[in-house]
């Protein structure tokens, strides 16, 4: 099982004069939600609208949109199109709209909303997550030397011997390691849970 989230991204967009700004996030739960969202109103204090939608898990179960006053439909469903099209998870795609003068009627506005969201999601960078085995392990020295630079090694501390973490996607078998150094590797099972897949 896997998820793609992504890193911080901007975007803006002037469409007959009123100004839309773009600000996508990566969110660990509903709290990150609603900091982010918070920080955007406070900063943009003086924006027409700040309109958002977000999904918190990794299933896509949990989600929350909102037009701020806009017309019903025309900007947070889109914004949440957006993420859906990229199928992205745990993150929140934002809009902060400066009116212009010029209504935009709803179909303007929902193309509006549509495109800044979607120019945000490609300006950040999409990180994926699998679910994975986590292993405790620890070795001598010089058979860690072996496999230090392996992909999965984490947590690493020094004492009479080598001690770290090792970890893989959950359909994947932790033999290959074990193979690398002829089995001379004591490890156990330490948990299961998300973990970036490396580039």
């Amino acid at each position: 099982m896997k998820y793609v989230t992504l890193t911080e991204g901007r975007s803006e967009s002037v469409i007959l004069r009123s100004r839309f700004l773009g600000f996508a996030y990566g969110v660990n739960d509903e709290t990150d939600v609603l900091e982010r969202l918070k920080e955007l109103r406070k900063l943009y204090h003086d924006a027409t609208h700040v309109c958002y939608a977000a999904i918190w898990d990794e299933k896509g179960t949990l989600s929350r949109f909102s037009d701020d006053g806009e017309p019903s439909g025309t900007a947070g469903a889109q914004i949440m199109g957006a993420i859906k099209s990229a199928d992205l998870k745990k993150c929140l795609v934002a809009v902060v709209r400066y009116f212009g003068g010029t209504k935009l009627g709803t179909g303007g506005l929902t193309k509006a909303y549509a495109s800044v969201a979607a120019d945000c999601i490609a300006n950040a960078r999409l990180v994926t997550y699998v679910m994975s085995d986590i292993y405790r392990c620890n070795t001598d020295f010089s058979t860690f030397k072996k496999i230090s630079n392996v992909v999965g090694i984490d947590d690493v501390s020094y004492s009479n011997d080598v001690s770290f973490t090792y970890s893989c996607p959950t359909n994947e078998s932790i033999a290959p390691l074990i193979d690398k150094v002829n089995g001379k590797i004591n490890y156990s099972l330490f948990k299961q849970d998300y973990k970036i897949v490396k580039n």
